[in-house]
């Protein structure tokens, strides 16, 4: 299993900025850390060989999502104000 241990560790987002560095080796010694958003998990990191961490292609094209009734694509998505939009809503 390429030395992937199962081993997982929970952490908010508050402790994750504070500790990054703490969580991002724990990760590199093979742990996985799940990252929690008001209680509700919302990422996972995973060490690069970790059995589920393979990248997939998809399967369909993006702008099939564009026929999915309640979800609104944007033109050009930045990701970095996607960040601060988040930030200023908190």
């Amino acid at each position: 299993m390429n030395g992937y241990n199962l081993v997982m560790n929970i952490v908010n987002m508050a402790n994750l900025k504070g500790k990054l560095s703490y969580y991002l080796n724990l990760v590199e010694s093979g742990e996985e850390v799940v990252v929690t958003s008001h209680r509700h998990r919302v990422a996972r990191i995973l060490p690069v060989t970790a059995p589920s961490a393979e990248i997939q292609e998809p399967t369909r094209p993006v702008k099939e999502l564009r026929k999915v009734k309640g979800i609104k694509l944007r033109r050009s998505a930045s990701g970095v104000k996607s960040l601060l939009d988040d930030r200023r809503r908190r």
